[in-house]
């Protein structure tokens, strides 16, 4: 030491020999002492301290000639250490960049950086990747500095980077992607070139997959480096990054979520240091650059359940690789180093990990230098044999846990000396706490005291580490609850309270009022972040409550179920022994004592005024649970709740934008008050009601601040912006003490108003001292922040934009930090914020230092017309809330109003009324239109329209269209479709004006699209003619030839029109053979012979379909599969009734050759959608249609054979020979077709083998307790025939995903139509298969996948899969059409669909679903854990109790009140336990009422049954609820021995977790929102449908044999009528009363009533036989007091009412449609009853009365009443 150190005064040519022969003097003392000529050997036990004696003595020494002395030595003893070099990298990087970073060591220190770096290179290249990227981050920032290459340092530093990655390419090509872009400096030309090619080509998702990896680097200067590179990059490439965010799915959304979560993370650094600070301000640039990407785009953290290690050694292990290890590596200087040092240092002593460990270390690197790989893939364990015997058992068991990286890191840890000081015991009695307290001083001080009187074992730990959580905050908030837990499981009773009073000192003063000031001010950072520390800190404990009591109640279930024998030795075995056990329960109770003495109340509000909503419902909610229970029949207590609870619960709703939960609330009170109205109306978005109900409050109470603030705020809403200036002034003199919140909401308008002079006045005024209302302060402080900027602007002060721009940033971080913590929904306020912010800037740098109010832009201007475009993309991908787009559109009307753009300016306002009728928000709508129509914006008649249309005023929705039309010249309309606007005229005729603008007139666009809506509103109001509304569709395609909506519409109409004249001509045919007098059948016959026949129409709807099908396909999914079930039809009907038909041979030779048209036109890719629905009618009677279906499959499967021979498996399979052998045929010409390349044929070879094999795995019985298969030895030909060809049956590889947009069909398109680029193909088979243990034994086989992912499937036997399959299609068009109606899209509802392959007619294969779990598995396992169930006693007591009952009560009876008193509602206890971080969970929730709700719609539409508890099951990721196997579809489970009589699964568990709302709110409001987009695409899900009646299944096939030919199936017709009646309204299949046609609302409220009150029976008496289906008793009720009820006895029979109610029907529509009706002799007069009903409601007494008089004889009668 005293050698190494020696200190020269000055540097005299002696000084330089003496220090010369320093290493030949300790080598000869190294020789001395060991023996041994290894100078690195004795070395390296001495290496760390002699650095540290030279950091200490000279480095940081005032003389600077010494600090060069140190670096020199520093220089020598690096050469000195020859092969250890490479365990001490981290070391002498601290001191070499210190040395950098100091101008005056700069020199020398560059010098001896070069020097190390060559030796790592020649001695260690391995370890040469952990260092490159530090290097270049420290020295690039010297480089961007120094730009005039003066500095004789440039070039050095060049030649360090150039020699860095010149003999580093092998290692860089490597591990390239670890490492982070670099700046395009000139000098480094070479450098990025080599770079470049190590990376090859790179698309932007990879550069920002490896800026993701840079982001998280543990290094601060390199994090700094690449968050730098990322904001150049979204400068650089502006639109390729917003068409990236725009247009990204899947996998992509995988980069976004992580880039954005990264960059929340680095806006939280906790780093005191410039660097740190500057990081901060980089990332929140970089998320204003980036935009403000929709959070339902994003997907959510990795919501990780914390884990308390279980013992010493783990947490140790923990501690040191995943914290210390970082800690050591990424210190910025020598003081932070060691301090990590240390801690490793002692706590390896209390591992027992001893010195000779360090033998190992060396091994490895000596053997890794000699084989010249790097470290990380050597395999472990290779140990010194000579002290191997000696090493204590438990240091080397944790020592060969580390990665051989972290091994080589801490090895000098093991030999080295640090001592610990003593610190005396100065902790202070009472809470730490102090509100002006910063975060890092609370939690050092509050941990210094834990660690001081922790007595646990663990304390010598936590004293280990005292040193670093000083200056590691990650350390010190991971070390935070194993120090509490430690202090309440072993301390004492004082150290509990201590806790407590902690944990409350921090929430009382978040709650308490004055402190206000400080949250939402300068030290908002520091008390949210304390907060939330305590708030992870309390979900830490609560998550190691539950899982310790979960792991001792399952621990006990699993012992008593076992036998005897198995008990004791599981006894003996056990880690949880009873003693233990008993010592568990004694800490879980002191956990739980110190959770319950913080109120749930003081948290909620807590959270509250933190903005965690999330986290303020779930306190509040258990709170309320507790107290009043929820709204749920079978809950434990009543659910009544109290106003203020109610009150409280509907602010938190409001605050997180849950209107659906708020009106749920809504229902549950007793009494309205003021305020609650006002929240409902406020999400609403009635704002006139708002202002109502604040001027009721406001005549009580004048001068009430937050009332007129709320005033202000209803006037900003509804964009009364005048109104609101005027009330600000009359304010400011009334109430002048609160004038400083007057000025800041006045500004608000000022700015948006562009009153300039006024808004200098209000930000004067707001600057003065003043009281604040807290309730409007947020949002207009940052209105204050715009209106500053905007002021700059204008005085053209170039710094103080910059400036106050960059306060604007620093005040959102801390804001936006805290938020990141919790969620990137919580944060997305403060991004918008930063969205703004960026456009502002954006503005500024177009403006060139000009005034925008003096320099005016044109659309023409090219950097302008760019800047615009970028803002119109990013706005797209922006939430599309009102509050998110306010403001940014708001801007916009700015910055074009101020260069007087104002077509420009009113395309805005209608930007922001469509948002606002989106919304509901109606008056707003109606502003923003008239604002609009100021501003001179075209087409403000189509949302004015839509507007009247969306408030149910379809006639005046009307005449603002027909207005707008006929104000046009006859010759843009065109004289017929003008004749037929003019037909039946809602407004007055008037000459049209002659229109100045030209330019408007050649809007052809404009003008379709007008006509177009037109023509659609009066075809639905049914105002006009058939002629007419024909007319104007024909005109709207004159207009637009090419537009894809038009023909679509044009054919959905006439398809109309077949369709009712299909209907009629049926129905009069089967009507006139039972009319007897002639009169009657002539006027039949002369109706049918005046009218043209039905089929006459179908070419017209066929072309028009396939016009529109050949200019887009936006509207595929609804017009191909249309398409083809018309042509299918008329072709069965055709044959039937034979070719002898003029008129039908003629109209189906059109329909073929539109077909042939179809074939030759269409791209493949639409086919490839409707290909199930092909497959299914390969057997078509009519031999025509057959051959062209086959010549459709063949070009599919010629073009994506991939995806086509999945889908054809099942019929190339089929026990109907001709469907076998028309598939083997479609096959054959595919082959042929595929013959001249080789590779598609051999794809042919390979699927034929591959589906025989997983067939014949599909049947293996396998061994009879075997829980396996192995594939190896029992399927080695399938284990041979890897890697294929064949792409990996998943959803995404199967599905076709169109882009959003309309685009010209070509080739490119074949790539982009599924969801990856690269579809995975199969590569490999696992080893093993699983057999499941259901009655079937399925397998479970893991298919390896060419991108290295392994995807489970379930190989199942003796089930017909093709009803899952049709199930998963109907599925996905459901996705699709929920996505198109706004309010489902808004809720972001869908369907969970995976991929379901069938292979033969009674096998196939299911994608396995990852992350769920049955509800049956997850309440047995709630009810073990708190002891209502138990594996033993509890199915024999609930038998017990059936046998007690039995005779004696009835047994729906017995089991509400025996048996679900046992199993009260626990379902909510799954969301709280699963999702631990309160925005995951109430998301979670939130997924789950949407997803279940959705199934409930859609599994009730389509009769789906046998919903037990093992076929629903939840994602433990998401929430969402998925359903399985669908083998009991169409009301099967009406069949059932004990029929299923609910409308669907709705138990007592499912309503409870839904919240203590129950299905009240979100749940039945989503229920309403899918049965009416089911309703209202009746059509579309029935073409999906009618494919089940052609391809009939294995259990309707063994009654109704099928022949060569296609026949349809009487059980499959009976299915979908049923289906079509749902659809319609009607209720059928359930335990209730068939209904008449009831409205959405009716229809969904009497459906989940139903659900609820008879699933109440269905669950907990028989957790272990859940299928079982318990029929629901039902009373029907029809008291119909006509002629004493004589009538009703002689209708006894339902099934002959429900007959007769079906004609009543019938009758009822033709005479509301004013038709003549001849009603046919019936034996009683009942008929007429049923008809009287059906009338009652509708309030029609005449006709009612008139019908009820009938007779027996036949009637002709006529409804004359206009209504």
């Amino acid at each position: 030491m005293a050698i190494c150190c020696y200190m020269c005064k000055n540097l005299s040519p002696s000084a330089f020999y003496r220090l010369a022969r320093v290493p030949q003097m300790i080598k000869e003392v190294a020789r001395i002492l060991t023996g041994s000529e290894d100078l690195p050997g004795f070395l390296k036990n001495h290496f760390v301290g002699l650095l540290n004696s030279m950091d200490r003595k000279m480095l940081h020494s005032e003389d600077l000639s010494l600090q060069k002395q140190a670096i020199k030595r520093i220089e020598m003893l690096i050469h000195m250490m020859g092969s250890h070099l490479s365990t001490y990298v981290p070391k002498l990087m601290v001191l070499l960049m210190y040395a950098v970073d100091k101008d005056s060591l700069q020199a020398e220190g560059l010098c001896v950086l070069h020097f190390f770096l060559k030796q790592l290179v020649k001695l260690s290249p391995s370890s040469t990747k952990h260092v490159i990227s530090q290097v270049f981050a420290a020295l690039i920032p010297l480089l961007e500095r120094d730009k005039e290459h003066s500095s004789s340092n440039f070039s050095k530093i060049v030649e360090i980077l150039e020699e860095l990655v010149f003999q580093n390419r092998d290692t860089l090509k490597q591990h390239i992607c670890e490492f982070p872009p670099l700046p395009s400096i000139p000098a480094l030309t070479e450098v990025n070139k080599v770079i470049r090619e190590a990376r090859g080509s790179i698309t932007l998702k990879d550069q920002l997959r490896d800026i993701v990896d840079g982001l998280n680097h543990e290094n601060l200067n390199v994090r700094y480096m690449v968050a730098c590179e990322l904001s150049k990059l979204l400068n650089m490439r502006r639109e390729d990054v917003t068409s990236f965010v725009t247009g990204e799915v899947g996998l992509d959304m995988d980069v976004l979520s992580s880039l954005i979560t990264s960059l929340l993370r680095g806006c939280a650094e906790e780093s005191r240091t410039s660097v740190g600070q500057r990081l901060k301000l980089v990332c929140a640039d970089c998320l204003g650059a980036l935009g403000a990407v929709d959070p339902a785009k994003v997907k959510g953290f990795s919501n990780r359940r914390f884990k308390i290690a279980c013992s010493d050694d783990d947490l140790i292990f923990e501690l040191i690789h995943k914290h210390l290890a970082r800690a050591f590596r990424a210190a910025p200087d020598t003081i932070i180093q060691d301090s990590a040092a240390l801690a490793i240092q002692e706590l390896l002593k209390i591992a027992g990990c001893e010195g000779s460990l360090d033998e190992s270390v060396s091994a490895f690197a000596s053997h890794s230098r000699k084989c010249k790989q790097p470290l990380d893939v050597l395999p472990c364990g290779i140990k010194s044999t000579a002290d191997s015997s000696e090493m204590d058992g438990r240091g080397q068991r944790l020592w060969d846990r580390f990665s051989n990286y972290v091994k080589e890191i801490i090895a000098p840890c093991l030999t080295s000396r640090f001592q610990l000081p003593n610190v005396a015991d100065s902790t202070s009695v009472g809470p730490i706490y102090r509100a002006s307290m910063s975060f890092r001083r609370w939690i050092f001080f509050w941990i210094r005291k834990l660690t001081v009187h922790a007595t646990g074992s663990r304390a010598s730990i936590f004293n280990a580490c005292r040193g670093i959580v000083r200056h590691d905050m990650q350390i010190a908030i991971y070390l935070l609850p194993y120090l509490v837990l430690d202090a309440v499981c072993h301390g004492t009773e004082e150290a509990r309270c201590s806790i407590t009073e902690e944990i409350l000192s921090v929430l009382d003063a978040a709650v308490s009022e004055n402190s206000m000031a400080a949250i939402h001010g300068v030290n908002s950072r520091q008390s949210e972040v304390c907060i939330q520390a305590v708030f992870t800190l309390l979900d830490n404990l609560g998550q190691w409550v539950d899982d310790v009591e979960q792991e001792i109640a399952l621990s006990q279930s699993l012992i008593s179920s076992n036998s005897k024998q198995q008990a004791s030795k599981l006894k003996d075995e056990s880690v949880i022994s009873s003693t233990h056990s008993d010592q568990l329960l004694m800490q879980c109770k002191y956990v739980s004592g110190l959770l319950a003495a913080i109120p749930k109340v003081t948290l909620a509000r807590a959270s509250f005024r933190c903005q965690a909503y999330a986290r303020s419902l779930l306190y509040f909610e258990s709170h309320v649970r507790k107290k009043s229970g929820s709204f749920n029949p079978a809950a434990e207590r009543s659910g009544i709740f109290e106003d203020e609870d109610v009150s409280f619960l509907m602010e938190i709703y409001s605050s997180l934008d849950e209107p659906d939960g708020l009106s749920g609330l809504a229902c549950l009170r007793k009494s309205k008050s003021l305020q609650d109205q006002l929240l409902i109306n406020k999400k609403a978005g009635n704002w006139a009601e708002v202002l109502t109900s604040c001027e009721q409050a406001l005549q009580m109470e004048p001068t009430s601040v937050p009332r007129h603030s709320d005033v202000l705020n209803c006037l900003l809403n509804m964009c009364h912006l005048q109104a609101m200036v005027t009330h600000v002034d009359g304010l400011i003199s009334r109430i002048p003490q609160y004038k400083k919140t007057w000025y800041m909401q006045g500004v608000q308008a000022a700015w948006r108003l562009g009153r300039w002079n006024l808004m200098d006045e209000y930000l004067n005024g707001a600057d003065e001292e003043g009281l604040l209302c807290s309730s409007s302060e947020s949002n207009a402080s940052f209105d204050m922040d715009v209106a500053k900027i905007l002021q700059a602007m204008m005085k053209k002060d170039q710094f103080s934009v910059a400036e106050r721009i960059a306060i604007s940033k620093q005040a959102l971080i801390a804001p936006l930090a805290a938020a990141g913590m919790d969620s990137y929904i919580r944060a997305y306020p403060f991004v918008v914020k930063l969205h703004m912010l960026r456009e502002l800037e954006d503005f500024h740098t177009l403006l060139v230092g000009e005034s925008f109010l003096e320099k005016s832009f044109h659309l023409g201007e090219p950097a302008f017309s760019k800047v615009v475009d970028n803002w119109e993309n990013r706005l797209r991908f922006t939430q599309p809330s009102l509050w998110t787009r306010e403001p940014l559109l708001a801007l916009r009307r700015l910055v074009f109003g101020a260069s007087g753009l104002g077509a420009q300016v009113g395309n805005y306002w209608l930007q922001y009324a469509k948002l606002c009728r989106s919304a509901g928000h109606y008056e707003t709508a109606n502003r923003a239109i008239l604002e609009a129509n100021t501003s001179g914006a075209p087409n403000v008649h189509m949302e004015k329209a839509k507007l009247l249309w969306s408030t149910r005023r379809s006639d005046g929705a009307i005449a603002e269209l027909q207005q707008n039309l006929l104000n046009m010249p006859v010759e843009v309309i065109g004289s017929t479709a003008m004749s037929s606007i003019t037909s039946l005229s809602l407004v007055p005729l008037n000459p049209p004006p002659l229109l100045s603008d030209t330019q408007a007139l050649n809007e052809n666009l404009d003008i379709a699209k007008t006509l177009l809506l037109y023509s659609r509103w009066i075809h639905y109001t049914g105002q006009k003619q058939k002629e007419d509304v024909i007319s104007l569709y024909s005109r709207v395609r004159e207009l637009q030839p090419s537009w894809e909506k038009g023909y679509f519409y044009m054919a959905k109409y006439c398809d109309e029109v077949l369709v009712d004249a299909k209907k009629r001509q049926e129905e009069n045919f089967e009507l006139s053979p039972r009319v007897i007098p002639a009169v009657s059948a002539t006027v039949v016959s002369t109706n049918l012979n005046t009218e043209k026949r039905w089929w006459s129409y179908l070419p017209d709807v066929l072309l028009f379909y396939a016009k529109g099908l050949h200019r887009g396909h936006k509207n595929l999914f609804k017009a191909l599969p249309r398409l083809l079930t018309l042509w299918f039809d008329f072709g069965s009907i055709y044959q039937r009734s034979g070719s002898s038909n003029k008129d039908m041979r003629i109209v189906h030779g059109k329909g073929m050759s539109i077909m042939r048209g179809c074939l030759k036109d269409l791209p493949t890719y639409q086919w490839l959608t409707v290909l199930p629905q092909l497959v299914s009618r390969i057997c078509h009677q009519n031999e025509e249609i057959a051959r062209l279906v086959k010549h459709i499959i063949t070009s599919v499967l010629r073009q994506y054979p991939q995806q086509a021979l999945w889908i054809m498996a099942a019929v190339s399979k089929s026990t109907v020979p001709s469907r076998r052998e028309a598939a083997a045929e479609i096959i054959q010409a595919a082959r042929k077709g595929a013959c001249q390349g080789n590779n598609g044929n051999n794809l042919f070879v390979q699927f034929a083998s591959l589906i025989d094999h997983l067939i014949r795995l599909c049947f293996h019985p396998g061994q009879s307790k075997a829980r396996t298969i192995n594939i190896s030895t029992e399927f080695s030909a399938l284990k041979r025939m890897m890697p294929l060809e064949i792409i990996m049956p998943i959803q995404q590889s199967l599905t076709v995903n169109l882009p959003t947009y309309d685009m010209n069909q070509s080739d490119s398109l074949r790539s982009d139509i599924f969801s990856a680029t690269e579809l995975p193909t199969i590569s490999g088979i696992a080893d093993e298969a699983e057999i499941l243990s259901s009655l079937q034994r399925p397998k479970k086989v893991v298919l390896l996948g060419s991108d290295g992912i392994e995807r489970p499937f379930l190989c199942k036997p003796k089930d017909d899969l093709r009803k899952d399959a049709r199930m998963m299609e109907f599925n996905a068009m459901i996705n699709r059409l929920l996505s198109k109606c706004p309010e489902s899209r808004r809720r972001k509802l869908y369907i969970r669909t995976f991929a379901v392959i069938p292979l033969t007619e009674d096998c196939g294969m299911v994608e396995w679903v990852p992350h769920t779990r049955g509800l049956r598995h997850i309440l047995q396992d709630i009810y073990i854990s708190c002891g209502k169930f138990d594996r033993q006693k509890t199915n024999p007591h609930i038998k017990r109790i059936y046998d007690q009952c039995q005779g004696k009560m009835p047994e729906d009876e017995m089991l509400k009140n025996k048996i679900l008193p046992m199993f009260p509602p626990a379902f909510h206890k799954w969301f709280l336990k699963t999702f631990s971080e309160p925005a995951a969970w109430f998301r979670a929730r939130v997924a789950y009422s949407h997803t279940t709700a959705v199934w409930s719609m859609v599994g009730h539409i389509v009769g789906l049954g046998d919903r037990h508890g093992e076929n629903i099951l939840f994602d433990s990721t998401t929430g969402d609820c998925v359903h399985v196997d669908f083998s009991c579809l169409f009301d099967k489970g009406l069949q059932l021995e004990k029929p299923e009589m609910v409308p669907f699964r709705l138990t007592q568990n499912m309503i409870d977790g839904l919240g203590i709302t129950g299905y009240e709110g979100i749940f039945l409001r989503v229920c309403e929102i899918t049965l009416s987009v089911l309703r209202a695409h009746r059509e579309t899900l029935m073409s999906v449908l009618e494919t089940f009646i052609h391809d009939p299944l294995v259990e309707w096939t063994k009654s109704h044999k099928s022949s060569g030919v296609e026949v349809q199936n009487p059980h499959a017709q009976h299915a979908i009528s049923n289906i079509e009646a749902r659809l319609q309204g009607v209720v059928v299949g359930v335990g209730a009363a068939p209904s008449l046609p009831l409205a959405v609302e009716g229809q969904a409220r009497r459906l989940v009533a139903e659900a609820g009150e008879g699933n109440r029976a269905h669950e907990p008496s028989r957790l272990q036989a859940i299928g079982m289906g318990i029929p629901h008793p039902q009373v029907v009720c029809l008291n119909v007091a006509t002629n004493g009820g004589e009538w009703w006895s002689q209708v006894a029979d339902t099934r002959k009412l429900l007959t007769q109610v079906a004609y009543a029907w019938k009758v009822v529509h033709q005479i509301v449609l004013c038709k003549q009706v001849v009603v046919p002799t019936v034996p009683h007069q009942s008929i007429y009853v049923c008809i009287a009903l059906i009338f009652l409601p509708l309030s029609l007494p005449e006709a009612t009365l008139g019908l009820v008089g009938f007779g027996h004889a036949t009637h002709q009668f006529s409804l004359h009443d206009s209504s």
